[in-house]
């Protein structure tokens, strides 16, 4: 897909994560697109994946106790604002092919697909999906 006709672009987890935290992995072009003239939105989908990875076997850095407080406040304050899966995405996701077994991100693929967003993931299977990913 190309960029040429998104409305946006939605963060998956991993990218809304480094992006918190400054973390060096995420890469240049990907904070030239958060960075960049499209908005970008994130997902509660990843704050599922978020406490669900933290009840198994976290991160491979620490977060704190009040993480969602945190990242809330931060995500309002840079303006990033947060998108809820719905019916028609859950609908969406019931066709979606199996290319990816996670289920977080095959919601942020319907959220997208839908939405006409584009992923800042370094994830390269969604790109079997036909939604524009940038990393």
């Amino acid at each position: 897909m190309t960029t040429k006709n998104l409305s946006g672009w939605l963060l998956d987890t991993h990218a809304l994560l480094w992006m918190l935290y400054g973390d060096k992995r995420l890469s240049k072009s990907a904070a030239q697109a958060i960075n960049g003239k499209l908005p970008v939105y994130h997902s509660s989908a990843s704050f599922w994946e978020i406490a669900i990875k933290l009840s198994n076997k976290g991160f491979d850095f620490n977060l704190t106790d009040d993480w969602n407080l945190i990242f809330t406040e931060e995500l309002t304050r840079i303006g990033i604002p947060l998108l809820s899966p719905g019916i028609d995405d859950c609908r969406l996701l019931q066709e979606l092919p199996k290319h990816h077994g996670d289920p977080f991100d095959r919601m942020l693929i319907c959220q997208a697909k839908r939405l006409g967003l584009g992923i800042i993931s370094a994830d390269q299977i969604i790109d079997s999906y036909k939604v524009a990913r940038i990393w």
